[in-house]
């Protein structure tokens, strides 16, 4: 089984992005990185490891509301009340972003001393255990606790370290805390934050240019002739081209895209003027065996060396990867995607956004959330096998579950609409119910 009478380049969609990015090479950033502000910066990928500038925490603190104590204090109390009760007095108040009142060492025959304390208030000097305040009984003078009462049976199982976070447990001063090559989600911003890294340094976008091809599209807003249709491929890549941060779609003077038709210079001539200012390009249509798929030789004649055309994957068997090589620098990567809808987003998602997130700086290690599916139980496998990689169009239900969407091939863009995404079925898998597959979702 091959494409255009020659054996398969890859056998897996994932080897197709594999060999895309090797393809790519390294040398010379594109541009060179750049900072921004922390509020502009989410979904940018990091350009520079990023370190802690002091220990974190940087003082020990308490997790629990409650009191903190000085264990030895509880295991050296004299006896117990009649009511089987121990009772410290409460000397202060340890409160968040201040400093703490000190514990002093408990005198012979006196009660033991408490601080009341909030989690993440600083620990009192001599404290070395937190006591929740769910587990005692506050005693009140009227005007604040004075006193607690703690079951004798509960103090004796208070040990030191309690409830305390300890300065430097989660890093130490100058500790790399973020690798470059991540995606900045919200949780790697609150950590930049924390660390005072105000205005962290990115990778620039990868620029990409869409281009649509052929005779029969016309424009959304147009009535369409008895044997046109209207360009849906073009609004449904810039939506998922648009949703990582870390690509700028490259407007044309048409606007986000451009069209070509299919008549031989067309399309090279669109090429010519995308590639002077993209760093990527993505062409939908034109790259099957038919007389009229002008791509291929299109790309070729633009210097790109085709690195995949056709792979065993249902939808988007045509789909050619190619790449301009540049010396000392990163090549341009061109993706000419099946011009049937789904099969267009489809090798979008799963081929072109892995591959522009390796152009974009990402690490094979720090994949980016669009790139990388989850994974979810199947609710209604239909028994069907393909002895290829498939593509297949799901809902996911209130519980969290795939269901298949019926559809009727790579060209019902009405049941691409009323998908969420698509699961990945490898070649020939018996799929029972609640099996985990990959679940791709479309890009909101």
């Amino acid at each position: 089984m091959g494409f255009r009478g020659q054996d398969f380049a890859f056998d897996s969609p994932a080897a197709a992005v594999a060999g895309m990015v090797a393809r790519l090479g390294t040398g010379v950033a594109m541009r060179s990185v750049e900072p921004v502000l922390l509020q502009l910066a989410r979904g940018r990928i990091l350009a520079e490891p990023v370190a802690t500038d002091r220990d974190s925490p940087a003082f020990d603190y308490s997790a629990m509301d409650g009191y903190a104590v000085r264990a030895a204090d509880l295991v050296l109390a004299p006896g117990t009340a009649p009511n089987g009760q121990f009772r410290f007095t409460v000397i202060g108040e340890a409160r968040i972003g201040s400093a703490p009142p000190g514990l002093p060492v408990k005198p012979e025959g006196t009660s033991a001393a408490a601080v009341r304390i909030v989690t993440g208030a600083a620990i009192p000097a001599g404290a070395d255990a937190i006591i929740k305040r769910e587990d005692v009984a506050e005693i009140s003078d009227g005007h604040r606790v004075a006193a607690i009462s703690m079951a004798a049976q509960a103090v004796s199982k208070v040990l030191v370290g309690d409830h305390i976070r300890r300065r430097g447990e989660n890093a130490r001063s100058g500790d790399t805390v973020l690798d470059a090559g991540i995606e900045l989600t919200a949780a790697a911003l609150g950590t930049l934050a924390s660390v005072g890294c105000t205005a962290p340094r990115v990778c620039p976008r990868v620029r990409v240019a869409i281009i649509t091809t052929g005779d029969e599209l016309v424009s959304p807003e147009s009535i369409p002739g008895p044997f046109q249709i209207r360009n849906s491929n073009a609004p449904a890549i810039r939506a998922v081209l648009d949703a990582p941060a870390w690509i700028e779609v490259v407007p044309s003077e048409r606007g986000s895209f451009t069209h070509a038709g299919d008549e031989e210079g067309e399309l090279d001539a669109v090429l010519r003027a995308a590639l002077l200012h993209a760093d990527a390009v993505v062409i939908t249509g034109g790259v099957s065996m038919g007389h009229r798929d002008p791509v291929r030789a299109a790309v070729e004649r633009h210097g790109a060396e085709v690195v995949v055309h056709g792979l065993p994957q249902r939808p988007g068997k045509p789909m050619l990867g190619a790449v301009i090589p540049r010396a000392g620098r990163p090549g341009i990567p061109i993706f000419g995607l099946p011009g049937n809808p789904i099969s267009a987003m489809v090798t979008c998602i799963r081929i072109a956004l892995p591959v522009l997130a390796s152009l974009a700086g990402s690490k094979s290690d720090h994949i980016p959330q669009l790139c990388n599916p989850r994974l979810v139980p199947l609710n209604n496998p239909d028994g069907r096998t393909l002895a290829m990689w498939w593509h297949r169009l799901v809902r996911i239900n209130h519980s969290g579950e795939a269901e298949l969407v019926d559809g009727r091939g790579s060209g019902d863009i009405i049941a691409g609409g009323r998908s969420h995404g698509f699961i990945e079925v490898s070649p020939t898998s018996l799929q029972s119910v609640h099996a985990l597959v990959p679940f791709y979702p479309w890009p909101t």
